[in-house]
């Protein structure tokens, strides 16, 4: 499992360091879209979906990443308050009881990808772009999240957890 993880955790790395870039440079296409409107009325016609499709990375590949570091989003007012086997079930519980929605994530979006890819379906934008392309986020992202909870699930039950749940 070791090696999983680590392989896991390269990934889970790479992809919150592009979410970071993304989430970066999402202000940045704005203020250059907001100054050509209003400075030189030339407003771009692609700020927007680009816009868009450099938010649904952030929000779809990154809560795997999150949830396996512990980072994740939760309400930590009982859990924080237990220590030892208490607290690692508890710990566990919350891990793995992201589980259905991910796989629901998973097979949904991969339907919904597909169904995308076989009409051909295009942005209605000048970019055109590939659906099947933007809706790919939604099962890859499920599936970092079901490998994710899996991890973190494993990983509270070994020596890292451990140290982790004593803290």
């Amino acid at each position: 499992m070791s090696q999983v993880s680590h392989a896991l955790a390269f990934v889970q790395n790479s992809i919150l360091g592009l979410s970071a870039a993304a989430l970066f440079t999402l202000p940045l296409i704005t203020a250059y879209d907001v100054a050509l409107r209003y400075l030189f009325h030339a407003p771009t016609i692609w700020a927007t979906e680009i816009s868009i499709y450099l938010l649904q990375f952030a929000v779809f590949m990154t809560p795997g990443a999150l949830l396996t570091s512990g980072n994740h989003l939760r309400v930590t007012f009982w859990i924080e308050n237990r220590t030892g086997l208490t607290r690692r079930l508890a710990e566990t519980v919350t891990a793995l009881a992201v589980l259905p929605y991910a796989v629901i994530l998973v097979w949904f979006g991969t339907v919904y990808t597909l169904r995308a890819f076989e009409r051909g379906m295009l942005s209605p934008t000048l970019l055109q772009v590939p659906m099947w392309i933007v809706y790919s986020l939604i099962p890859l992202g499920g599936l970092l999240l079901v490998l994710g909870a899996l991890v973190r699930g494993f990983e509270l039950w070994t020596e890292r957890g451990e140290t982790e749940v004593r803290s």
